[in-house]
């Protein structure tokens, strides 16, 4: 399925991004990813990767200049240790802007930027609202996001880009940061540990990673402008996530919920108003809870497989 268009994925070898790749491919776009460091990923039919240093403004516009891509899934952001708390959030303020612009100057239309459900105001129990819900973010991360969207509207009309500004709730799914949730307990109990969990009784709004890919995908293929939500509409206590994974382990006797204690002020609900997703761009997950994590078991089992034969 061609439809001879080009998207520029950067953050492609991400999280987010490995899944992204895949979606675009099947959409028929031909992909410019970029990755950082000395080795490119394996190569991929439609997929052309470019190393790419998002900090040097003259890098971006030889990117741009060469590929002139219609499309761009902007995903990457630094996600380095301590990423909520680092300054560095702020530097890809402006990083984000010159990408914007060099963008739009070598004839890009149509952009998707990643932002995060860390903008928004966490204090009141009710599902978050793109339009409703203040921004009043409390970490750098969340401010830094939240400053660039003020900022991206005015910027894509400026530009003449249509721009949409898609904002991910909890994530989980194949490739997760080991040191998050989902993959901790499940590396804990496929290797017989304990795993040492809080109450549990905070809900959040998870989906799985591919299904965050697929929407931010038929986001970025519809004309669908502004904030748009990425969740499932849905919050869970952690501790049914939890125990989910516990019961396709067979391991449930090693969860420990309440072996650590929560952090102060973590709020009771974080959870996702999806009424864009679901009326104005129609999309619904592949996933639920329970496929959902019965795939990352499936993938985490592979990976310390090929760990242990290294």
């Amino acid at each position: 399925m061609a439809n001879d268009q080009t998207v520029l994925v950067t953050g492609a070898t991400g999280f987010i991004g490995r899944a992204a790749v895949g979606k675009l491919t099947d959409a028929g776009f031909q992909v410019i990813g970029t990755y950082r460091g000395d080795t490119p990923p394996a190569p991929r039919d439609a997929v052309t990767w470019v190393r790419a240093d998002l900090s040097d403004t003259a890098d971006v516009d030889a990117l741009m200049t060469r590929h002139k891509p219609d499309h761009l899934l902007a995903l990457a952001w630094y996600m380095g240790p301590g990423n909520q708390q680092s300054p560095e959030n702020f530097r890809w303020l402006s990083r984000s802007v010159d990408l914007l612009t060099a963008f739009a100057e070598a004839g890009g239309q149509r952009v998707t930027f990643c932002g995060s459900c860390m903008e928004y105001d966490w204090s009141e129990p009710v599902a978050l609202n793109e339009h409703t819900t203040p921004l009043c973010p409390d970490t750098p991360y969340g401010a830094a996001k939240a400053a660039l969207f003020t900022a991206f509207g005015a910027q894509c009309d400026t530009l003449d880009l249509s721009g949409s500004w898609a904002r991910p709730f909890f994530i989980y799914g194949p490739g997760e940061n080991p040191r998050r949730l989902a993959a901790d307990v499940i590396i804990s109990l496929l290797e017989g540990r304990e795993a040492l969990c809080t109450h549990g009784q905070q809900a959040r709004d998870f989906l799985h990673v591919d299904d965050v890919a697929d929407a931010m995908v038929r986001l970025l293929q519809s004309d669908l402008t502004g904030p748009v939500n990425i969740g499932s509409g849905a919050a869970i206590p952690l501790a049914t996530l939890v125990n989910e994974i516990g019961r396709q382990t067979g391991a449930s006797d090693l969860i420990r919920l309440g072996a650590r204690e929560a952090r102060p002020g973590d709020p009771p609900l974080v959870e996702a108003d999806i009424t864009r997703l679901r009326d104005e761009l129609g999309w619904t997950p592949t996933f639920d809870l329970e496929t959902g994590v019965a795939d990352t078991i499936n993938w985490w089992r592979h990976e310390l497989k090929k760990d242990k034969a290294i």
